[in-house]
């Protein structure tokens, strides 16, 4: 087994072109650039893809994966989802996180109450809003500084301040 730490990071959607390019969906547009010769996977597939080139300002990207040259064979990628390795991922500055890094997630407030989990980021422009639940239980709770304490990726954990009219439906 390689140690390498596949994450998804966007779709593959309908080919572009007759030469074997497809269009491409990134989950977190502002997360993740491809570098030209990166390796990608696509999911269920144990085959291996180099990333010959990715262009475009706007979403959808154009992507070209080494040895697919044609429509037909591209065809048979639409759809697929992309994983990248995580050593590809750029550092990011400190208290930035990459989507996939937040959720899953396990959310207290700072006296030690559980919140469940982070099951989804909802970029809102300004801020991202995390999705956190806990089962039939759901809260949006804000990335504001005076909301978010510590983000502890080790332990897995976020901690936040519990603030007037955060949670008005809370079970207190």
């Amino acid at each position: 087994m390689s140690d390498m730490e596949w994450i998804p990071v966007g779709k593959l959607g309908r080919t572009h072109g007759l030469t074997g390019e497809l269009k491409f969906f990134p989950h977190d547009p502002d997360g993740f650039d491809f570098a030209k010769g990166q390796i990608v996977q696509l999911e269920g597939k144990e085959k291996e893809f180099k990333v010959k080139s990715l262009r475009g300002a706007n979403i959808p990207f154009i992507v070209r994966l080494e040895g697919i040259n044609d429509i037909e064979s591209a065809k048979l990628l639409t759809g697929q989802e992309v994983l990248a390795d995580r050593k590809d991922f750029q550092v990011l500055p400190e208290g930035e996180y990459y989507r996939f890094e937040i959720e899953g997630l396990a959310v207290f407030d700072d006296e030690g109450r559980s919140y469940g989990i982070i099951e989804e980021v909802i970029p809102t422009g300004s801020n991202d809003v995390y999705v956190v639940r806990d089962g039939d239980s759901e809260w949006m709770l804000p990335m504001i500084d005076s909301v978010v304490i510590s983000i502890d990726l080790e332990k897995g954990k976020l901690i936040f301040h519990r603030i007037e009219g955060l949670f008005e439906d809370a079970p207190v």
